[in-house]
């Protein structure tokens, strides 16, 4: 094992005078060292100029300080931005057209089988299913749903127009016994006006063609 000698360093004086000799030999049994841990990491601590450091993992690459001139990376969105982003642009794309066709040509088509399929007779009152989509998907968008329920609803019928009588229509049979027409074509656009506000006109215009008779 090799030794450690002084012979070539100046004489070291304690503090009270005296020197050390310059021949003084210290051998390696006579130091003690801390035992290092086999799994330990060595750090290095990067400096700069202003003298501030960072600690860095003997693994980790070499550093020529090009990261501290590189931009920050912007913060990615959260998910509830994303979803916020992903439905306004969803929006923005609707083909409203579509989707108006999509609610009103089934009811039309609905309004249509009850009137002209041979199920039901002038007169007839409709099955309760069919009473009630009427009822509840229908007639409440007519414009004047109150004035034609009046003192209430006994049952819906199918009859003749009384002023175009080639033409069937729905009657509303009321609690008192009279019997009032109303027309599925302004329930239908009543509902469109309703529920699309802002390409009903546009739409009444395109796909609704002009009537014989009011309705």
């Amino acid at each position: 094992m090799a030794s450690i000698f002084a012979s070539n360093i100046p004489n070291i004086r304690w503090l009270n005078g005296e020197p050390i000799s310059t021949n003084l030999k210290l051998h390696p049994t006579s130091l003690s060292f801390p035992r290092c841990d086999s799994n330990a990491r060595l750090c290095a601590v990067k400096t700069g100029s202003g003298g501030g450091g960072a600690v860095r993992n003997s693994r980790d690459p070499p550093s020529n300080g090009a990261e501290l001139l590189r931009k920050p990376a912007a913060s990615s969105p959260s998910a509830a931005e994303e979803s916020e982003s992903k439905a306004r642009e969803s929006e923005r794309w609707v083909d409203w057209e579509d989707q108006i066709l999509g609610h009103t040509v089934p009811l039309v088509g609905f309004v249509r089988m009850i009137l002209h399929s041979g199920k039901y007779e002038s007169g007839d009152r409709l099955d309760p299913e069919h009473e009630r989509t009427i009822l509840e998907r229908l007639l409440p968008y007519h414009p004047e749903c109150e004035k034609k329920i009046g003192c209430g609803v006994a049952y819906i019928t199918i009859g003749y127009h009384p002023d175009f009588e080639s033409s069937r229509c729905l009657f509303i049979v009321r609690k008192d016994g009279e019997l009032v027409d109303f027309s599925f074509w302004k329930c239908i656009k009543g509902m469109i006006r309703k529920n699309y506000p802002l390409y009903a006109d546009s739409f009444i215009l395109r796909h609704f063609r002009r009537r014989r008779h009011s309705d």
